[in-house]
């Protein structure tokens, strides 16, 4: 029960369930309703705070709309999408049995991009029952081209000749030793009579430049080794250090041997075998075994060039002597001088 102040300034009671007076019909609250105009309800807002304004990739998407046919009807235009339907791969044969092959990952469909490439090309059949080999014609039906166009091939320049004006020697130290030799081949070829001349006229290859190389690749060896007096030379660590020296020296030492005899030059051969034996010699002998291969295998090539010059070359008796009493001098170094020596004396027993 509640009091209530009546007019009169009385008081009376009622009930909880009794009708509630009409005046207090304003504080009812009214059904929501959508706003239509935010910003001027509440005009303290920043713009575009509660609807921000499209983007234009937004306003270009919907004033594009769907995609609609072309208005005008064209033959080739239906061909195509009709064409773009077929599919060229064969549609494949029912399960054979349960323990049959499948590959995964194989799609039966071709792509979008495919039937788009091959939408204008004539269709060949897959199966070969259905191709006539017997007409000559057969190869120029079904021949495809592709819609990719692939450039064009670039063409070799032809080798240029310019007017010497200056000194010949000048220009011919730009020369590359291939381009030297085919100008001279072209020009002994055009006169005959100035390859004897030149023949007679040719020296003796120079072996100081190869020397030359050899004697830095060796100071390179030595260079890489430790300096410490407390630390070995020749161990593990130290060949570690200079190992990559070892493999230079070694590839240009059978490099420039290669190419001597390869100019057939066989005394110069002979002469580069008892120079670089020297340098050979000259490197570190390491303490584990497997660490001198590099050393043997400088040893066997030069002992190879040895072999195949007193082979293939003419030699005079005196010259074999003096390889002969060189070759006897390093016999200590390796074991496999005896073959060049037993070569030698057969040539002097002849």
């Amino acid at each position: 029960m509640e009091g209530v102040v009546t007019p009169d300034g009385g008081r009376r009671t009622r009930a909880a369930l009794a009708e509630i007076p009409a005046r207090l019909d304003r504080l009812r609250v009214t059904p929501l309703q959508p706003l239509t105009n935010t910003r001027e309800q509440s005009p303290s807002l920043p713009a575009g705070y509660l609807s921000p304004a499209p983007s234009p990739d937004e306003l270009l998407i919907q004033q594009r709309g769907r995609k609609r046919l072309p208005v005008t009807w064209s033959p080739d235009i239906e061909t195509k999408r009709n064409s773009s339907f077929q599919s060229t791969i064969r549609t494949p044969p029912k399960n054979a049995g349960r323990h049959s092959p499948q590959k995964l990952g194989v799609t039966l469909r071709s792509t979008p991009r495919k039937r788009l490439l091959l939408g204008d090309v004539e269709r060949v059949p897959l199966t070969p029952e259905k191709i006539d080999f017997s007409d000559l014609s057969t190869p120029q039906k079904f021949k495809i081209t592709s819609p990719i166009k692939t450039p064009p091939v670039k063409r070799c320049k032809i080798e240029k000749t310019l007017e010497l004006r200056g000194p010949i020697e000048v220009a011919l130290k730009g020369l590359s030793p291939t381009q030297l030799i085919n100008m001279i081949k072209t020009i002994t070829y055009k006169h005959p009579d100035i390859e004897d001349e030149i023949r007679r006229e040719m020296p003796v290859p120079d072996l100081a430049p190869l020397e030359e190389k050899l004697n830095y690749l060796k100071s390179n060896i030595f260079k890489g080794l430790p300096t410490s007096r407390l630390t070995s030379k020749t161990d593990s660590p130290a060949y570690s250090r200079v190992s990559t020296h070892l493999v230079a020296f070694k590839k240009c030492l059978v490099e420039q041997g290669k190419l001597l005899v390869e100019s057939q030059h066989w005394e110069s051969v002979i002469q580069y075998v008892f120079l670089s034996w020297s340098y050979v010699r000259a490197t570190p002998v390491w303490d584990h075994q497997a660490h001198n291969a590099h050393r043997k295998q400088c040893f066997r090539a030069l002992l190879n060039f040895c072999l195949t010059a007193l082979k293939k070359g003419d030699l005079e008796k005196e010259f074999l002597i003096d390889v002969q009493d060189k070759l006897q001098s390093f016999v200590s170094d390796s074991e496999e001088v005896q073959t060049c020596l037993k070569q030698v004396q057969g040539l002097l027993q002849e």
